[in-house]
């Protein structure tokens, strides 16, 4: 059970809460996640499954896209709904016309620094802030460099100003309807959020707890999963026959000419598919070296012919031995008795 599964989180848990959610009816197969939701938070939560989980540094990155409803007037310790008040006043005093708002949230489109806020999980020696908040204890946080591609104003409902936002990765929304309110005067907080998409994935993808729940009764789950190769369909692929499809899994690098490959793209990221089966093979970076293109792999992946154990279980030889006190496994590596490095043997 290799690949991906989108959940259109709900309200009132948290993203490791699905995670084990999850467990309880997949067994055996390591499960992670990509881009926390807050428990406030609904929408779009990838779940990596099996070799899916070595896709995250691949996905991480992706643009992330957030409908949300932010309240004018009142400020939060948390900067949600979920938090104490701490601040309410009378709306009627400010200027909150269609033109001062828009005039507001222009200020946040394109590159901004934002202040990462006390109730969240980065860490400061070890330690992630929201304990800390919780102990009332306030420590120095670096602003970060974000990135809003797009700010929409979709509606204005005071005391509500509904917004559509397109984002990189890393931007608390808490904080930009925090900020948005500050720039207005009156203050604001979050107060729902949904995230419609989330890098290549959206919720035309994605499935709801319940709907997962009946499919693992029926058995019918691993119909919903997507492939690995789907989840990184932006990349440019590379197709490889059995025989470079073993050795790219081996960690060698291949000549761009020997794949009558047409890609001549210096520190291009590739995904490399298993020609005819489609199996995810590797991520790839394509260099330019002395005798031409090379593709050399970044990380492998178990799928399509790698789906199938090794000849030889774990911390175990075949009997079949090459050279004095050599044995080879299952990989077709060379292993020195006692730990020592693998060598590789020409096949």
């Amino acid at each position: 059970m290799n690949g991906l599964l989108v959940v259109d989180k709900p309200a009132g848990v948290t993203s490791f809460d699905v995670v084990r959610e999850l467990k309880k009816g997949i067994k055996g197969v390591k499960i992670g996640h990509l881009g926390t939701l807050d428990p406030l938070a609904t929408g779009v939560l990838p779940i990596l499954l099996g070799e899916g989980t070595k896709l995250a540094p691949f996905l991480e990155g992706g643009t992330k896209i957030y409908e949300a409803t932010v309240h004018l007037g009142v400020t939060t310790d948390t900067q949600d709904k979920e938090g104490e008040r701490l601040r309410e006043v009378k709306l009627d005093g400010y200027d909150l016309s269609p033109q001062r708002i828009e005039s507001a949230v222009h200020k946040f489109r394109g590159s901004i620094r934002q202040l990462p806020p006390m109730y969240s999980a980065l860490k400061q020696k070890g330690k992630p802030l929201y304990k800390l908040a919780r102990k009332g204890v306030d420590v120095n946080r670096r602003p970060r460099e974000v990135e809003i591609y797009e700010l929409r104003i979709m509606g204005i409902d005071l005391p509500y100003l509904h917004l559509h936002i397109e984002c990189s990765k890393g931007t608390y929304i808490r904080t930009l309807a925090n900020d948005i309110g500050e720039e207005l005067g009156c203050g604001a907080h979050l107060a729902q959020l949904r995230r419609t998409k989330s890098g290549p994935f959206s919720l035309q993808d994605a499935l709801s707890l319940e709907e997962i729940k009946t499919l693992m009764k029926k058995r019918e789950l691993e119909k919903r999963i997507l492939p690995l190769s789907r989840a990184l369909d932006f990349l440019p692929a590379i197709g490889v026959g059995k025989d470079f499809a073993l050795r790219i899994r081996q960690g060698q690098a291949i000549a761009l000419e020997d794949l009558a490959c047409e890609l001549k793209q210096d520190e291009a990221v590739v995904r490399v598919l298993l020609e005819g089966e489609g199996g995810l093979v590797a991520v790839g970076r394509v260099k330019r070296g002395e005798r031409g293109f090379i593709l050399r792999p970044l990380r492998v992946f178990h799928d399509g012919i790698f789906t199938k154990p090794p000849l030889c279980g774990k911390n175990r030889f075949p009997k079949n031995t090459e050279g004095s006190g050599r044995k080879v496994n299952g990989f077709g590596r060379r292993e020195e008795e006692g730990g020592h490095r693998a060598i590789q043997v020409a096949r």
